[in-house]
């Protein structure tokens, strides 16, 4: 986002958009609304979310390449797939910038925790929600 802020007004404009619409990047890719068109007034048009991201991801390879990567991650935790995201950690991510590397490499450090997580159905959530309770109810008596 930042490499288009002062490189010209059709740059600052991408620069605005991604500032705008980022969270729909962040979003999951099938629960992007395809169907209903909104008014995106940085668009001057009718867009649905599809379309915006679609929009987005044109601006630059290396975003898109990003964001096909954090979209196939996000699918195998989702669907507690770990064969799936083993595979993924095994393919080639040099052609991605070096913040994307850090996180990868953090994901082959705790492979065999992720595993954990994705096969079995424990979860301290409960537990920890508990220990939140605990604490906020210490805190304001």
């Amino acid at each position: 986002m930042n490499t288009f802020l002062h490189q010209g007004n059709t740059e600052a404009k991408k620069y605005r958009h991604l500032k705008k619409y980022w969270k729909l990047l962040q979003k999951n890719q099938s629960k992007l609304d395809f169907e209903k068109r909104l008014w995106r007034s940085s668009f001057r048009t009718y867009l649905t979310e599809t379309e915006v991201v679609d929009r987005l991801l044109a601006y630059d390879d290396e975003l898109k390449s990003g964001y096909t990567c954090y979209q196939d991650f996000l699918y195998a935790v989702q669907t507690r797939d770990f064969d799936r995201f083993h595979t993924l950690l095994d393919e080639d991510f040099r052609r991605l910038p070096s913040y994307y590397q850090t996180t990868i490499d953090t994901f082959k450090k705790y492979q065999n925790e992720i595993k954990n997580t994705l096969e079995l159905p424990y979860s301290n959530g409960p537990l920890e929600c508990l220990n939140n309770h605990i604490k906020v109810l210490k805190r304001n008596a």
